[in-house]
């Protein structure tokens, strides 16, 4: 899945606001740039804060910001925020009792309907590997790693 795209409102705002922030012009923040955008939208951050914050954004490595640059960085974090959301709905949808965790048979419910061609044995050995402190119930962070886990091969 795709980073979502900003809109077209969301990207004229962005960019009045990129263009407030870079004072001398350059078509780039720079780290006190940055520092007074942060700041004026109420967040409280450091210099080292910053400092990494561009480390995480600066794609060409020229130390500043530019618009492009951020764009994909939001966009990113966007995606980010969207699949931990498609997670959560996924763990809800399987927690059939909403008891905060999910059991062996409330898993073997939800994919009784669905075909993905899952032996109960490879279920139940998925089941095992995947609830660390052996409980026998997934809480959430356990359900979460299963797809962080996947993703990070």
């Amino acid at each position: 899945m795709g980073a979502p795209a900003l809109s077209n409102t969301e990207m004229e705002e962005l960019n009045t606001l990129f263009d407030k922030y870079d004072r001398d012009g350059s078509g780039e923040l720079n780290a006190e740039e940055l520092t007074r955008l942060i700041n004026n939208m109420g967040v409280t951050t450091t210099k080292e804060d910053v400092q990494c914050l561009i480390e995480a954004i600066d794609d060409d490595e020229n130390g500043t910001v530019d618009c492009l640059e951020l764009v994909n960085y939001i966009e990113h974090e966007m995606a980010q925020e969207l699949s931990a959301n498609e997670v959560m709905e996924a763990f809800n949808m399987i927690d059939l009792d909403h008891g905060g965790e999910i059991t062996l048979e409330e898993l073997r419910e939800s994919m009784r309907g669905a075909d993905v061609g899952i032996t109960k044995h490879d279920m139940d050995m998925m089941f095992k590997k995947v609830d660390r402190n052996n409980d026998g119930t997934l809480s959430f962070t356990e359900f979460r790693n299963i797809f962080t886990t996947t993703a990070k091969r």
